[in-house]
């Protein structure tokens, strides 16, 4: 059985292989998105304590996890957005364990963001992807995420992504 809930501060440390494990397969695919230098175990530890990270799991194995805050980066200033929005809801970091990809996980998670969005009244979901991780921006463009823009971190250029939610127009 499978449930997307909460991660806790104990689960730190498998988390943290996660991210490892996932940027190894990238590293191999030629996808250097991230490094040691990020994600950190402590920007992970803060999004755990803040409680702000959701993790997929089956049965008590943790398969993804992804954060959910309003945390914006200032980069998202120079975007035009198809849908202005002063507090939208920001997904962060999302991972699939490379032993659990191919399975439909991303696409659950990312509909799990948008009920959450629903359920908190959310007018807009946002995001950025790395530009050369194909696998990633194609998932999000097939759940239905326009690209608003593009900005660049310290890795390279990453796409702005946005969707509104039913509560945009209200």
């Amino acid at each position: 059985m499978s449930t997307i809930k909460l991660v806790t501060v104990k689960r730190l440390a498998e988390v943290m292989e996660i991210y490892r494990d996932a940027t190894r397969k990238m590293d191999e695919m030629n996808i250097f998105q991230w490094d040691k230098d990020y994600p950190t175990w402590e920007i992970i530890e803060e999004d755990i304590r803040a409680k702000t990270m959701y993790g997929y799991f089956e049965e008590d194995e943790i398969c993804a996890v992804g954060v959910l805050n309003e945390k914006q980066s200032e980069e998202y200033k120079e975007i035009q957005w198809n849908f202005p929005d002063d507090k939208p809801l920001v997904l962060h970091r999302l991972v699939v364990s490379p032993k659990h990809q191919n399975k439909g996980i991303s696409k659950q998670m990312i509909r799990f963001s948008e009920e959450y969005a629903e359920k908190h009244q959310y007018k807009t979901i946002r995001f950025d992807a790395f530009m050369k991780n194909p696998v990633s921006t194609g998932v999000y463009q097939r759940a239905g995420y326009t690209i608003s823009g593009t900005v660049t971190f310290r890795k390279g250029e990453f796409y702005c992504f946005e969707k509104k939610t039913s509560h945009y127009d209200r």
